[in-house]
């Protein structure tokens, strides 16, 4: 998991908290109070909080008119080791400055100083900060205490759909080696949904009433496999060139090892880190509420040499994390080779549910989800050919969009249940 997650300004790691408050609260945002935004009573609602807000049907910044008349008020509290401190939170936008999102905390100068960072979650319509910079706050949401109860939230769980499931799996292992109904890659997943009685499809909706499978070797043929980033959902940009277009314009003539002719392709993981080495990386317009992919002419990051191509709509990414890993099964496969033939045994089990959607476009920032894309033409036929632009992250960073996972260790005839505290 990435030490180095920090949130803009903060003087701490916002790593540890993800997972910690997705597990107590399931839904929350971030935001750092600045030296002049507490000297002015000010601080830029980020389109993090203001997504948070939205989804939690607390404010909505898009239908509020400018100037103070239309300022809203909620409740608030500031909450400490032992107690919640009473607040109100202003949610306007100026006249000035193209009516640019604001919300400010009643007293948060004598809670907070510039530069902590701060957790906001909701309970009973009200606003709770957290100073999570502050350590005997941090001490509580640990070792459950006050903060910890404020902020827990009780969560619907689908325990009968996914026990339902949990059994269907533990009968598919207790088969043993089952042989995969599909060559290559495919296979793994394939033949799992297949014992399940799943048809294949490439429906962006969830696998199984509601459930998402993901289905991914431990080994192949005998050998423990790499460690390989998982997909979290599929999306072409919403602005822009298309994906066709892409490869027109940036693609390479290559020959990819074991094809007889050459062909235009681009298969490249794009991330907002590095720019990579079809001159191409993202970034994030927090004002414009998009994430760019961005072609560079110097291999820089540099604005002056870089101009935007395509754009995805923050709000459409994280509607597609929310729609696919509403709740998700990552299944972990044994793979040997009998008769020349792979065969499956489905052992360990990654149960998550209710991701934090809020917290997408820093994990995109950080680079630590990016975007494969992965498209040829023949050069021959002149067909394209994709794969869908597959925005993934590594396994060990799943717990910061999808927090405490619960993990299934299968047996013949039982399963071994642990806990997963990725905080």
């Amino acid at each position: 998991m990435r030490d180095s997650f920090r949130y803009p300004n903060a003087d701490v790691s916002a790593v540890s908290f993800i997972p910690l408050l997705a597990k107590l609260a399931g839904q929350f945002a971030f935001i750092t109070p600045t030296e002049t935004g507490l000297h002015k009573s000010i601080m830029d609602a980020t389109e993090g909080v203001r997504y948070f807000l939205k989804s939690e049907g607390l404010h909505d910044y898009e239908s509020q008119g400018q100037g103070p008349q239309n300022k809203v008020t909620l409740p608030a509290f500031f909450v400490t080791a032992e107690k919640n401190i009473p607040s109100k939170a202003s949610l306007y936008r100026p006249v000035t400055k193209h009516g640019d999102p604001r919300i400010w905390f009643s007293g948060l100068g004598t809670y907070a100083s510039a530069n902590q960072l701060l957790g906001l979650i909701t309970f009973d319509g009200a606003i709770y900060v957290l100073n999570l910079s502050d350590q005997s706050v941090v001490n509580s949401l640990k070792n459950n205490g006050h903060a910890a109860q404020i902020c827990f939230t009780s969560r619907t769980k689908q325990d009968e759909i996914k026990n339902e499931l949990l059994n269907k799996i533990q009968k598919i292992h207790d088969q043993g080696w089952l042989p995969s109904i599909t060559p290559g890659d495919p296979g793994v997943g394939d033949t799992l949904e297949n014992a399940l009685g799943i048809s294949r499809n490439n429906s962006e909706k969830p696998d199984y009433k509601g459930i998402e499978l993901k289905a991914t070797r431990i080994t192949r043929h005998g050998a423990k496999k790499a460690e390989t980033r998982s997909t979290l959902f599929t999306r072409v940009p919403d602005e822009g060139l298309t994906y066709h277009e892409i490869l027109d314009h940036y693609g390479k003539v290559q020959t990819p090892r074991g094809f007889p002719a050459p062909r235009l392709q681009l298969y490249e993981t794009v991330s907002a880190a590095r720019v990579d080495a079809y001159d191409l990386y993202l970034s994030v317009d927090s004002d414009g509420d998009t994430v760019n992919l961005v072609y560079s002419s110097d291999g820089t990051k540099n604005p002056a040499h870089s101009r935007v191509v395509s754009k995805w709509s923050l709000n459409n990414l994280r509607d597609a994390l929310k729609t696919k890993h509403n709740e998700t099964f990552w299944i972990g496969a044994e793979s040997k080779d009998i008769k020349g033939k792979e065969y499956f045994r489905y052992d360990v089990l990654l149960h998550t549910q209710k991701p934090n959607a809020a917290i997408l476009s820093d994990l995109i920032a950080d680079g630590t989800i990016t975007v494969d894309l992965a498209v040829h033409c023949d050069t021959l036929t002149h067909k394209y050919r994709d794969h869908g632009m597959l925005w993934k992250i590594w396994k060990e960073d799943l717990p910061l969009v999808l927090g405490e996972s619960e993990v299934f260790v299968l047996e013949p005839g039982k399963r071994t249940y642990l806990i997963l505290n990725f905080g």
